[in-house]
């Protein structure tokens, strides 16, 4: 099956798209690490559409709000949305499951906003401080639960997917919050803002904190690039020009950002005070010469791999080099 490369979608210009209208159904997790998206999807709420005026008169963009990775990966997979913001350690999942014959990663997209909070008090400083404890993640699978199992393992415990010398338990985020602000799981391992959250509004501290480990990029799969090759690199084009701006305007991210988590989780919309923090803990990748992004990312999903298997959540391999294939490019970085 052809697929079209994407390479251009790193130097060339952002403008109208020419060309037949596409539709592209987009997922992302209303979290701070898939902020561009956050951002563009609230936007499009005020009538504002950031991505439609860069892609082909007439097309639409669908957008599909996950909990978290390994969901956002099956709907992928199974042909619900074309391409997706998500986390590595879902992606290398699927990219096993599939035996490195579907999926492609698009572009990087974020860094850091991915820590283990833990209830003050309880003395909990090393893996083994947590033998009886219970730790709340994400979703099984998804790139925290498996942060947390590795770092526990890796501190000599036993953990299993249900039980073992400590219980990790997956919740989705807002029911996380709530385990922890009763007390009712002793530490979480999340992104932001529920990092922020747990720390200024239930007393959590910080224990571990990933700064610059790649916490959100940008996937596709081969199918849907073979459909939609030329409007999912507009998208990315799109993509990292509104990263820019964002960027570029603080104030004006911050409040599509809470506006966005808002009207995402349908309630009450987080304050400022809250969301500066956050966002100041996330690095957002800009565009970056060929050969840097694809030696990083390789780098980044060979730790995926390692951590998934070492999680036991996974069991199987394949190359990586696949997942990276529409990355390869000889032409000019961008300026």
């Amino acid at each position: 099956m052809r697929y079209f490369p994407l390479v251009t979608l790193f130097w060339a210009a952002v403008g109208c798209a020419e060309g037949e209208p596409v539709t592209l159904r987009v997922g992302f997790f209303p979290n701070l690490t898939h902020s561009p998206a956050l951002a563009a999807r609230q936007l499009e709420r005020e009538g504002a559409d950031w991505h439609l005026a860069n892609l082909p008169k007439g097309s639409k963009i669908e957008w599909r709000s996950f909990n978290a990775g390994p969901s956002a990966m099956e709907a992928l997979l199974a042909g619900a949305v074309d391409l997706t913001y998500v986390g590595p350690s879902p992606v290398i999942n699927a990219h096993v499951r599939t035996k490195g014959n579907e999926l492609r990663i698009l572009a990087p997209v974020a860094r850091g906003g991915n820590a283990l909070v833990i209830r003050k008090g309880l003395g909990l400083t090393t893996p083994k401080d947590f033998i009886g404890r219970r730790l709340a993640t994400p979703q099984l699978g998804n790139t925290q639960d498996i942060d947390a199992r590795v770092w526990l393992r890796a501190g000599g415990l036993t953990i299993k997917v249900n039980g073992g010398d400590a219980q990790v338990i997956p919740a989705q985020n807002a029911e996380l919050v709530l385990l922890f602000s009763r007390g009712d799981v002793d530490a979480a391992w999340t992104t932001e803002p529920w990092v922020t959250r747990l720390t200024s509004e239930f007393g959590g501290e910080i224990l571990l904190e990933k700064k610059d480990a790649i916490i959100t990029v940008l996937a596709s799969s081969k199918t849907a690039l073979a459909k939609n090759g030329k409007g999912i690199e507009a998208f990315v084009r799109s993509h990292y020009a509104l990263r820019d701006k964002l960027l570029a305007d603080q104030a004006w991210h911050e409040k599509l950002i809470i506006a966005g988590l808002g009207g995402e989780t349908r309630s009450t919309p987080p304050k400022a005070t809250l969301i500066g923090p956050a966002l100041g803990r996330v690095i957002f990748d800009a565009r970056e010469e060929d050969a840097a992004r694809k030696a990083r990312l390789m780098a980044a999903f060979t730790r995926a791999l390692k951590d998934s298997k070492d999680s036991g959540l996974l069991n199987g391999d394949a190359p990586i080099a696949p997942l990276l294939e529409s990355l390869v490019s000889d032409a000019p970085a961008v300026k």
